[in-house]
This record gives C-alpha cells, structure tokens and sequence, in this order.
C-alpha cells in the first residue's frame, strides 16, 4: 500500500546510501516513483538514466539509476522483452564503464 511504502522508504533508502552501488535497477514503475518522485509511467521511463540523490550522511552523492519493465509484466506481454533486454544492455554497459572494463 502507498502507506507500507512511506513507511518503508527511509530504511530502504539508507540500504541504497550505505551499499553504495555503482547503478541501481528499478524493477518496474512503482519502485522508481516511490524513490524518486517521478511521475512518468514506465513505458516513458523506462531506458531513461536517472538520478537518485543519497541522504546527508553520503555528501550530495548521487546514485545512476534506470528503471524497467517489472517481470509479471515481461510475463503478460512478452513482446516488451526486447525493451527489456535493451534497458539490460545500457545497464551491463554502465557497469562495465564503472568497473574500468
């Protein structure tokens, strides 16, 4: 419920802060509104890069994150996948930049 999720964000949010990692996966819209406030809907959102800024105790850091489409949907519309798998590649690519490969 949007209750649940308010009150779960914080914990959620100093998970991301102290990992710390070097991009991070929104599986489906609701995670990536839920933490980043924005309103778009997945199809508009998806294979875009955001930003997800980190609390106070991380300095103005800044996560690179990408939202997708959710599994259950992948399921119910298979023909998406190759969006899908395109949002995977940017990501694999994203990944192997910040690793220095």
């Amino acid at each position: 419920s949007p209750q649940e999720t308010e009150i779960c964000k914080p914990f959620v949010l100093r998970q991301i802060e102290l990992v710390r990692p070097k991009v991070l996966v929104f599986l489906g819209g609701a995670s990536a509104k839920a933490l980043t406030g924005v309103q778009d809907g997945i199809l508009r959102l998806r294979g875009r890069w955001l930003e997800l800024p980190l609390g106070p105790a991380a300095q103005g850091t800044t996560i690179r994150a990408m939202a997708t489409l959710h599994p259950a949907y992948l399921l119910r519309s298979p023909v998406q996948k190759r969006y899908a798998w395109r949002d995977f590649l940017a990501i694999k690519a994203a990944l192997d930049e910040a690793s220095g490969g």
